[in-house]
């Protein structure tokens, strides 16, 4: 897979995200994919952030991209689609993970995720569409494309959710602090529970 990130961005971004590295030797290795690390997988996906996510699947897929294209030419989408989101998110994820651009708050949050659940989508979609096209020789890059579908559509649902939060409320450059009054205006007291 090429993209506009140099060698040693892939390489720091493999091994900040981790399940990336996981999936190419999974695909090395061409066994079976046993439960636990099913669930491993699953695990460390689901502990990520909706754009870190997103991100860790397509460096993944471009693994499964590699194996397969151009003998099976719709996985060759996921190629284009990953470079994509590679270019798109790579350089600022890792320059917040360097902690050269720290603020990820308010309106910076809401410019980060805006196109995070499309794109999510959209790698789900290809990665469902590869899945089907696969025989049982493939069984192993299947069982990945299944993880990995089922993942981009939970964080996009996350992202979406994030998304529609922060557009009902006003988004503030500065993190928001509550202060006492604005917990004490949330109180809400029921009947019984006054001495």
């Amino acid at each position: 897979m090429s993209s506009n990130l140099s060698s040693d961005q892939l390489a720091r971004l493999h091994t900040k995200l981790v399940v990336p590295f996981a999936v190419g030797d999974l695909i090395k290795s061409a066994a079976a994919i046993e439960p636990d690390i099913q669930y491993a997988l699953h695990e460390a996906l689901s502990e990520m952030d909706p754009d870190t996510a997103l991100l860790a699947i397509a460096l993944s897929v471009g693994h499964i991209s590699a194996q397969l294209c151009p003998d099976v030419p719709v996985s060759c989408a996921l190629t284009v689609e990953a470079e994509k989101v590679l270019e798109e998110y790579g350089p600022d994820w890792l320059a917040h993970s360097d902690g050269r651009n720290p603020s990820r708050e308010g309106i910076k949050l809401f410019e980060v995720l805006q196109h995070v659940p499309e794109d999510l989508e959209a790698l789900a979609d290809i990665l469902d569409t590869v899945m089907a096209s696969l025989d049982e020789s493939n069984q192993t890059i299947k069982d990945l494309c299944y993880i990995l579908s089922i993942q981009a559509r939970a964080h996009m649902e996350i992202a979406d959710f994030v998304l529609q939060e922060l557009q009902g409320c006003d988004i503030q450059n500065e993190p928001y602090v509550r202060t006492t009054e604005d917990i004490a205006e949330n109180v809400i007291l029921f009947p019984g529970t006054i001495h």
